[in-house]
């Protein structure tokens, strides 16, 4: 059998998607003793995530309590909050910490893909290390 991942990380945007992939996240950890990660990137002058990222305090302030209250989903995971293209943002951040799992929820629509890019089609393509790929949660009804 192969060794465990000696670091993943999981990269959230604050939807029911991204939530599908932090549980993915923290099961592949519960495999072995390695460190798991939650990453969150913020894109100025755009929303992302429900959230405004202009560069305003209250803004920080709102992602960094989301990001508090998602860690204590995942007990002794460390978070990340970055800001930039979030796919080359993470494929950067993951390159120079060594993670060797990234896992990520697919779920922008054509029209966000056509004007904002496949974040997951970049990860797979550009990322540093293996990527899981979630299937978001089927839509209620």
């Amino acid at each position: 059998m192969a060794d465990a991942y000696t670091h993943i990380a999981c990269c959230l945007d604050g939807s029911a998607a991204g939530d599908a992939a932090l549980a993915a996240s923290i099961r592949m950890h519960s495999l072995g003793p390695g460190k798991l990660t939650l990453i969150h990137v913020t894109e100025p002058g755009l929303a992302y995530a429900g959230f405004s990222t202009d560069a305003g305090l209250e803004n920080l302030d709102t992602v960094r309590t989301w990001m508090k209250n998602t860690l204590a989903l995942a007990p002794g995971a460390d978070g990340v909050l970055l800001e930039g293209h979030p796919a080359s943002a993470i494929s950067d951040w993951a390159k120079e910490n060594g993670v060797d799992l990234l896992v990520a929820v697919r779920h922008r629509g054509r029209a966000e893909r056509i004007l904002l890019g496949s974040f997951a089609q970049h990860m797979t393509y550009n990322a540093p290390c293996a990527v899981l790929l979630v299937h978001p949660p089927a839509p209620a009804g």
